[in-house]
């Protein structure tokens, strides 16, 4: 029986379609993956180990703070008193223990000249230094030194020294920061800090999303339009043991394959952990850590099968072979075996495993079972995140924890939900097509 010459309007549109939905899904998939890219680098620059959990961003807080409130302390009636009570304590009891060294020191010696010598000094020391006007003169000195308090100059040296030490105290207790990755980020992208190449990844976060869903909308909505004007024409097709032509049977084939390689290859799932904004107050200014990533990842099937054959261990290889195996391999045979099934290249229709995989193969595919189980895994991961998050914040205590729950489902997750929709119908369409030439 010969089979007719395909309508060439409804051949001519699914073509373009078919080129259009090509175009666009490579500059899509450049588009994800650049974005998966600038997520990453966004995530390392706000990590919280460089920030919340790093020593000398702690330092250089409370440094500000502390020249704040100095440069901010005024002496008044109402504390001047109190002040120079404290500051007399402190002066009376140091040159009590300055009288009493001195004399311990000049007393200290065994031998009889050791003796002699620090009698003399004990003399020459009564005799130069009187002790008791000293002391009696401590309000007088405790006055100099408040009135020394009061210049703009002595309080930026104390500011400073305090600040100084607080580094150097930080120096010898923890261990810096190794900051190498986000300068090789800073190095990429022209920026001059950390805070600079945030606001610059931020942005281009921003402009990568909006252009990958609406090309990622666009690519499933030229998919959906190919598929649903052949199924039209199939519906309609006389003679019916022709419902389905060679050429649309191409054109839904790469269609569909094109899917595929969109979903394995581009980010199914996003999972991240951060706090938002932590602040409390000290000494009256408050502490703010904004950002902070606690955790971050964004893979894609081809990107998790990668990761776990570099771990070498044999127990995530043979998960890694399974993943492979059942999300690309097992796919992308069944739409393979179909088209050679259709055509019947070189004999393949009468192959065991061409049959199978063509005719059969519908509930052991596990392209279906996959999207179930990364919807599953979201919502697991979400909810996992945000009882995780919670148990942060603190319950009772001035300070304030604001924590985000980034999860969420990434592009390629539906993409490959639309190969898994889109290869449904083309074995269905590929057994209408068989039952027709059988009956």
């Amino acid at each position: 029986m010969s089979i007719p010459t395909p309508r060439w309007g409804l051949l001519v549109t699914s073509a373009l379609l078919l080129l259009l939905s090509a175009g666009l899904t490579l500059r899509l998939v450049a588009d994800l993956q650049a974005l998966q890219q600038a997520q990453i680098e966004l995530a390392q620059v706000r990590d919280v180990r460089y920030g919340l959990f790093n020593a000398e961003v702690w330092v250089e807080q409370i440094a500000e703070i502390l020249a704040t409130r100095i440069d901010d302390f005024e002496l008044d009636a109402n504390n001047r008193p109190q002040l120079k009570r404290s500051l007399e304590r402190l002066l009376d009891r140091l040159l009590v223990e300055v009288d009493q060294y001195l004399r311990w020191r000049n007393a200290g010696s065994d031998h009889w000249l050791g003796r002699l010598e620090g009698g003399l000094r004990q003399g020459v020391q009564d005799w130069l230094l009187d002790f008791k006007e000293l002391r009696a003169r401590v309000p007088v000195y405790a006055d100099a030194i408040l009135d020394e308090l009061d210049h703009p100059e002595i309080r930026a040296e104390i500011a400073i020294a305090l600040g100084n030490w607080l580094r150097e105290a930080s120096a010898a207790t923890f261990a810096p920061t190794d900051r190498g990755a986000i300068a090789v980020i800073a190095r990429r992208h022209g920026c001059a800090d950390a805070e600079t190449c945030s606001a610059h990844l931020q942005d281009l976060v921003a402009g990568l999303r909006q252009q990958s869903l609406s090309d990622g909308l666009t690519v499933l909505g030229l998919s959906a339009g190919l598929f649903a004007l052949n199924l039209l024409a199939a519906a309609r097709r006389r003679p019916p043991t022709d419902a389905l032509p060679p050429a649309r049977m191409v054109l839904l084939t790469i269609a569909t394959l094109m899917l595929l390689a969109a979903g394995v290859t581009t980010p199914m799932i996003e999972v991240e952990a951060r706090i938002a904004e932590l602040r409390f107050e000290l000494l009256g200014e408050p502490v703010v850590f904004t950002d902070q990533v606690l955790y971050f990842q964004s893979k894609s099937i081809l990107d998790v099968v990668q990761v776990l054959l570099e771990t070498g261990a044999v127990d995530m290889i043979v998960v890694a072979v399974l993943i492979a195996l059942f999300s690309l391999t097992f796919p992308a045979a069944k739409v393979a075996a179909g088209f050679v099934y259709y055509y019947d290249l070189r004999g393949g229709r009468g192959h065991p495993l061409v049959y199978f995989f063509a005719l059969r193969s519908g509930k052991w595919s596990m392209a279906d079972v996959l999207v179930v189980a990364i919807l599953m895994s979201y919502i697991g991961f979400s909810g996992l995140v945000r009882s995780q998050l919670a148990a942060l914040i603190p319950v009772g205590t001035p300070v304030n924890v604001i924590t985000t729950d980034g999860t969420a489902l990434q592009f390629g997750f539906f993409l490959f939900l639309a190969f898994v929709l889109a290869s449904l119908l083309l074995s269905t369409l590929l057994e209408w097509q068989v039952q027709r030439r059988g009956s």
